[in-house]
């Protein structure tokens, strides 16, 4: 593969199975666009990729982009973890302070970086970048990112010619069709003056499937009607990031998770409240907690107040064997601290859950531990190891071969393969780069 000024195109959809792509027709999805551009005309995974422990969004984006597992990057669930609700709901939007991130080297490695509400990117050093961000859903929450993006005011000025930013919170079709907008926007208005003697390295995220999915399930007709819409937004991203540069452009598609349909809510810390573990008011707010659940959908991670406590560490190992082996409460695996690690993931916690197919873990205090009306409709985050959780993978332009199915392949891989790409190598990463797998010279 040629990387003399060879740009990047990295475009995640959330939540998408491979199953959804390779078996369309059986499921009455027509998405032309993705079967020509990526089965046809490039290379795949079938199979999918492996996620990472926990495979919840956040953790699987900032792996997606550093190439490192949750417990080596530091991000190992979507939101801070807060017992007490002092953070107000915060997520973890900030890159990784531990390993370096495909934003920042492609741009030490003198590409133009950019990024276009992708998760886990403020803080990225992009000479472009609308990070996704997000406080109460209002316009404060544009205000706040007209100041986090690079330039500063670049999303007053891109609002300008096309109205309001879909915020973070803001998950539907029509919002993904503002992202695309959006990142066409970008190229035409900043990367393609940027990018005249240079490539670019340009991240995307498009979030409407994954939120269908949780709404009205994974194959539900509402969801399908949204992958074949974003059949078509693929479609104009390429073309626009084809037309921006007179060089090549390899474009990446992945998922950063798959989806599992889900039929009960299970709420360990009612468990823990009830076993004098978790202390909470007349009004059911925690007070105080020796243990606390925290969810990553269909996982959660077990924190200790204090770890050194080994009176309370024996009562909460046997408070969740005895859901482990209880045949009706939807856990599948009780993992310690040291199993967990293993799993590199949660590195914070004490212990870990694993819940079955279909039981998807909240972070109720009160109430009852087992309903069979769930908040969700779909979810993730469960064991990495289930056929349901893995990723996509699919990859386009200059030198990939075609309708080339590649094997084995690891979300962590993505990052030091497309670094591979780009020249560069990514020092922490504990991925590999398959470029050799892509590459038709090596195989011819």
């Amino acid at each position: 593969m040629n990387t003399d000024k060879t740009s990047v195109l990295l475009i995640s959809i959330d939540g998408l199975r491979p199953k959804l792509i390779f078996e369309a027709e059986r499921y009455g999805i027509d998405l032309p666009n993705i079967k020509k551009l990526f089965v046809q005309e490039g290379s795949y995974a079938s199979s999918g990729m492996k996620g990472v422990f926990p495979t919840f969004t956040y953790p699987s984006h900032q792996s997606m982009i550093t190439g490192c597992n949750p417990e080596r990057h530091g991000i190992t669930n979507n939101m801070v973890f807060d017992p007490f609700g002092i953070h107000q709901g915060a997520w973890n939007w900030f890159i990784s302070e531990d390993v370096s991130t495909l934003w920042n080297l492609a741009k030490e490695h003198g590409y133009v970086s950019a990024s276009m509400l992708f998760p886990t990117s403020c803080g990225a050093n992009c000479d472009f970048i609308v990070p996704e961000f997000w406080r109460d859903g209002t316009i404060l929450d544009n205000k706040i990112l007209n100041v986090l993006s690079n330039p500063v005011g670049l999303v007053k000025e891109l609002e300008s010619f096309l109205g309001a930013l879909p915020s973070g919170m803001s998950l539907t079709l029509e919002d993904d069709l503002k992202r695309v907008e959006a990142t066409i926007w970008l190229l035409k208005n900043k990367l393609k003056n940027a990018c005249i003697d240079k490539p670019f390295f340009l991240s995307a995220y498009l979030a409407s499937y994954d939120e269908t999915g949780h709404i009205h399930g994974v194959f539900s007709e509402e969801a399908k009607r949204v992958l074949v819409a974003l059949d078509q937004e693929i479609a104009r991203l390429i073309e626009a990031a084809e037309s921006t540069v007179n060089h090549p452009v390899v474009t990446c598609l992945v998922s950063d998770h798959g989806l599992i349909d889900n039929n009960y809510n299970i709420c360990p810390n009612v468990i823990l409240k009830e076993n004098g573990l978790i202390q909470v008011d007349v009004q059911g707010k925690v007070m105080d907690w020796c243990a606390y659940s925290q969810r990553s959908g269909g996982t959660c991670e077990v924190r200790l107040k204090d770890p050194n406590n080994e009176v309370i560490k024996r009562k909460v190992f046997e408070v969740l064997n005895s859901l482990l082996n209880d045949p009706n409460s939807g856990v599948s695996e009780v993992l310690d601290k040291d199993a967990i690690l293993k799993r590199n993931g949660f590195s914070n916690a004490d212990f870990a859950i694993i819940a079955k197919h279909g039981y998807e873990i909240r972070d109720n205090v009160n109430g009852a531990y087992l309903l069979d009306n769930p908040t969700q409709k779909a979810q993730h985050g469960y064991d990495e190891n289930y056929e349901e959780m893995r990723a996509s993978f699919f990859i386009r332009g200059n030198g990939t071969k075609h309708s080339n199915d590649i094997d084995r392949l690891n979300l962590i891989d993505v990052a030091p393969t497309l670094a591979d790409i780009m020249g560069f190598s990514m020092p922490d990463a504990q991925g590999i780069s398959v470029l050799n797998k892509l590459d038709k010279r090596n195989h011819e």
